[in-house]
């Protein structure tokens, strides 16, 4: 007898015996039918998840893979890594090298440099402004904005005197608290106001001096910087664009928010936390059932302050008409209005949401840093020394499809110019250029041992002094042209590097963007073979491991299905072996009269096995089959996301479109056939050995 033929009856019998035990056939039918659909339905999902990560991540800023020098102390990290902190992955100390290098690499297709520092900024508070606002008026001899002015600033002053009382109980310097309080009390009396009215410029640099830093409500915020070649960034990564502004002119300096930066950490606070308000409420939370979100209104409410004193007594007077008729008539100042405007309810929300930017959020600073202000940036260099950096705004920048990821939204980005000087790391004729500027303007090196010298006129020489009719007092803000720069900055600012300045100098990765990114796993090998060949003393990694942390989330998951699959498939092992068991137990006298009439031990044994891999493909592909139309409706509708930052960004944006490819289903049947005969050997065994004699007569062995 042929193979096929062999085969051909052992399905026939396979198939009868399984239609004459339908009831248990049936009940491990929908066992392995079950585990088949959980497989392929676990397996398509989690690989639709890894490649919409892989898409994102691959799309937005890792590439294909990304190279960092093998003296790297720690792993690189592009979204972040177990330490949440600094990093050490050392340095590509000249970036044209590496790229002319690895360009000759088959399937290579671009270079894009980077580098990543966190740089920390200071926003004013609401004195601070206030007394901008004064000193300008002051200074354009506007009586009557001065005035309004000098009253918003004794406002805040008196505002912050009360606050201080509570501060100061936390002060161990008990002189500074002493001084702090009489300033207070004299910038609270009619007295000083009087004074400043006639003599305004001196009472204002005292305020500056004296008041304005008693005020709590200055913030430093820091910002995730990205350096890179930022028209080659923008060309090679297609999810990336521009949220508001404008992309920053080819080969000029300039900076990009990420919008979500600029959303979540520099926006107004109250304006801010309304939003995040305003969107739970739109994903279904309410105020009535959700205590938290109901203590969160209150928290915001007792913000006013921060609308309050952005408001000019004229934008004051237009606002409380308006906002009295929003809150239905309320009694009270403006600021019991603001206040009482901010407790929304669910019957108000949309509402108020609407009425605040329409007419509240015009008249305040929305935002920390508008487009097209200059920012001071400040950083700590390799060296351990702080480098500050003013560089312009032109835009924010966001990932498509990634809105609304924390992760994706976590790195702002700057030109290497500007990264090289905060990481204190120039090139050579960047550095000659500087040393033309500082020239120019006669800057010298001071030493520690010079410095008395040089701050008070030198060893011997005596001291002459020239009394002078000008006013005197410290101006942090003299020799700054607060209405424009200098034409000396300004040239500085929009001077155009070329593509050869910006790659000659030190980087701390690059990114490889690959023609066929098919082929990543032979390209790295060749990058890293190339590395070694040319002395580049490169590391290569995909970009799962370049995402750091996040990159390791498919992972887990993956890790969590295996063990989902395992946990399920020895139950599924155990519960269909004892079913075949108790199935082989009641066909005795069957399985003898077969032995009886010439089958052999391992013809039974194949019988047994084949009627379970029958059933096995039956319910497999079965369970496959609604796993697939499963998967396929939900590939049309799409998984929602939801709020959570970690899904966004796994799932490549706010919903996820999965799909069963060929890998799934063939992963799912074979897990199924396989533990369907390995549970089925030990019964089948058992019945190989039933004696022919004793099944015809009833018996049991």
């Amino acid at each position: 007898m042929n193979i096929t033929r062999f085969v051909q009856i052992l399905a026939i019998l396979a198939l009868r015996n399984l239609w004459s035990h339908k009831v248990k056939s049936g009940i491990v039918a929908a066992i392995m039918l079950s585990g088949t659909f959980l497989v392929v339905f676990g397996s398509a999902i989690l690989d639709s998840i890894e490649r919409s990560m892989e898409e994102s991540i691959t799309s937005s800023m890792a590439g294909q893979a990304q190279v960092y020098s093998k003296d790297a102390k720690d792993d690189l990290a592009l979204f972040g890594g177990f330490g949440f902190g600094s990093t050490d992955i050392g340095e590509i100390a000249d970036f044209s090298k590496v790229r002319a290098s690895l360009l000759t690499v088959p399937n290579v297709e671009d270079v894009v440099p980077m580098g990543i520092t966190i740089a920390t900024s200071f926003a004013g508070n609401d004195i601070d402004r206030a007394l901008v606002d004064l000193r300008r008026s002051v200074e354009q001899n506007d009586a009557r904005r001065a005035e309004q002015n000098a009253g918003r600033v004794r406002r805040i002053a008196e505002s912050v005197a009360k606050d201080y009382d509570l501060a100061s109980e936390i002060q161990r310097d008990k002189e500074k608290v002493t001084n702090d309080k009489a300033a207070l009390a004299r910038a609270s009396s009619d007295e000083f106001w009087a004074q400043l009215t006639a003599d305004p410029t001196p009472n204002i640099e005292w305020l500056e001096r004296n008041i304005a830093p008693l005020s709590q409500d200055g913030r430093m915020f820091f910002l995730r910087t990205i350096g890179t070649d930022m028209e080659q960034f923008r060309s090679r990564f297609s999810k990336m664009k521009i949220a508001d502004g404008t992309f920053v002119p080819p080969g000029q300096r300039g900076y990009l928010i990420s919008k979500r930066t600029y959303e979540k950490f520099l926006k107004n606070l109250v304006a801010r936390d309304f939003d995040d308000i305003k969107d739970e409420w739109d994903h279904g939370a309410r105020f009535s059932t959700d205590t938290l979100l109901a203590e969160r209104v209150i928290r915001n409410s007792r913000q006013y302050k921060r609308i309050l004193f952005q408001l000019d007594p004229d934008q004051q007077a237009s606002l409380e008409p308006k906002l009295r008729a929003e809150v239905g008539g309320k009694e009270g100042d403006l600021a019991v209005l603001i206040e009482e405007f901010l407790k929304v309810d669910d019957n108000n929300i949309e509402e108020r949401f609407k009425f605040f930017y329409a007419e509240i959020a015009p008249l305040i600073r929305l935002y920390e840093v508008n487009i097209g202000d200059t920012l001071t940036l400040k950083a700590y260099t390799k060296s351990g020394y702080a480098r500050a950096v003013n560089v312009k705004v032109y835009g924010t920048y966001e990932f498509e499809g990634l809105e609304k990821s924390d992760l994706a939204g976590a790195a702002n980005m700057t030109d290497l110019v500007t990264w090289r000087q905060l990481y204190g790391k120039m090139s050579d004729a960047q550095l000659q250029e500087l040393d033309a500027i500082t020239a120019s303007v006669g800057v010298k090196d001071v030493t520690r041992d010079n410095a008395e010298d040089a701050l008070f006129g030198g060893g011997s020489a005596s001291v002459e002094t020239v009394a002078s009719a000008e006013p005197t007092g410290f101006d942090e803000f003299a020799g700054i042209d607060l209405a424009g720069k200098s034409d000396k900055a300004a040239a500085l600012d929009t001077k155009v590097y070329s593509s050869d300045e910006l790659e000659h100098g030190v980087v701390l990765n690059a990114a490889i963007i690959m023609k066929d990114p098919d082929q990543a796993d032979a390209t790295r090998a060749a990058i890293a073979a190339k590395s070694d060949a040319d002395g580049l003393g490169l590391k290569v990694i995909d970009w799962q491991k370049a995402a750091g942390i996040v990159g390791q989330f498919i992972v887990v998951l993956r890790v969590v299905l295996v063990l989902a699959i395992f946990v399920i498939f020895l139950v599924a092992l155990v519960i269909i072996n004892n079913s075949m068991v108790m199935a082989t137990l009641e066909r005795t006298a069957e399985i003898g009269t077969m032995r009886a009439i010439g089958a052999q031990r391992p013809f039974v044994m194949a019988l047994f096995i084949a009627e379970t891999m029958v059933l096995g493909l039956l319910s497999g592909g079965a369970g496959a089959l609604l796993a697939t139309l499963v998967v396929t409706v939900l590939g049309q509708v799409g998984i929602p996301a939801g709020t959570n930052d970690v899904i966004v960004f796994l799932f490549g944006g706010a919903r996820l479109y999965p799909h069963v490819g060929p890998d799934d289903l063939i992963f799912g049947l074979t897990v199924i056939l396989v533990v369907s005969v390995l549970s089925t050997l030990y019964p089948a065994f058992i019945a190989a050995r039933v004696p022919p004699v004793v099944a015809m007569q009833g018996g049991e062995s």
